[in-house]
């Protein structure tokens, strides 16, 4: 297993490839392992010499930096899920651009019961904040088996998961870097406590910084892992409309809290 995982995480750490790419490769030559087998003639023959010449030459350096990857998923007990392994989130398999490998922490079920996303602005109100609260309580008592996906960040994110940590019910927080840190960091108890029921899933390895790019492509991850995005207020422009848009994209419900709806 740890022999497979190593070429998957490698595969991503080239120079200058692309998720696109990688899958394309990785379904041209078989596998990621197979790929990483394939000599200099071999790949000239589905990308130019000159790329071709820069993944040979970048092959060494990459794995060195996945057996490094796979060494701190073993002694920290991470799960990966592999995005043509049956364990991987169905719902996200479905999106166009899903990540390659995801990586774990937690109690997490991914593929059973019901997903809803919640997110929103950072500055709700008082009221925002009820509301979040309230719907993920009366979600609990009306679905068998709910999960709570959100972002931690301020806001109505942290509140959607301290409403279900509270409420009994799993939630997931999908951050924008590497399961070697938690950002922001006054929200580590938070995170903490979600590992009892539900976790944390990030597509990026350990070392990977919080920066803001990485955010907006792990809000896609949580949009593609639920059945609906719901946007508790929100400004016209940000994290929590980009989410929205993307869930929009991948066909999926998405409803909101635009203001006072009592």
């Amino acid at each position: 297993m740890n022999e497979q995982l190593k070429y998957q995480i490698a595969i991503q750490l080239l120079p200058d490839i692309g998720l696109k790419h990688a899958k394309q490769l990785i379904e041209h030559f078989g596998g990621a392992a197979e790929f990483f087998s394939a000599d200099l003639k071999q790949l000239t023959e589905v990308m130019s010499a000159t790329f071709a010449n820069n993944i040979q030459n970048g092959k060494k350096n990459a794995l060195e930096r996945a057996n490094k990857e796979v060494a701190f998923i073993v002694q920290h007990n991470i799960q990966t899920y592999y995005y043509n392994d049956s364990t991987y989130p169905f719902r996200l398999r479905q999106c166009p651009d899903c990540p390659l490998l995801l990586y774990a922490k937690g109690n997490i079920e991914p593929n059973q019961g019901h997903f809803v996303s919640i997110v929103g602005t950072r500055m709700p109100t008082q009221q925002g904040k009820d509301l979040c609260h309230k719907l993920v309580v009366e979600l609990a008592q009306r679905l068998e088996h709910v999960t709570i996906v959100s972002g931690l960040a301020y806001g109505i994110d942290v509140t959607a998961h301290r409403a279900a940590i509270e409420t009994g019910i799993p939630t997931l927080i999908i951050p924008g870097h590497g399961l070697d840190r938690i950002y922001p960091f006054v929200h580590r108890q938070v995170a903490t406590e979600s590992l009892r029921n539900g976790g944390i899933i990030t597509e990026f390895p350990s070392g990977t910084q919080p920066d803001r790019f990485n955010f907006i492509a792990r809000n896609r991850i949580i949009a593609g892992l639920s059945d609906v995005t719901v946007v508790v207020e929100s400004k016209q422009k940000g994290g929590s409309l980009t989410t929205a848009n993307m869930a929009y994209s991948y066909s999926r419900d998405v409803m909101a809290f635009p203001g006072r709806v009592s």
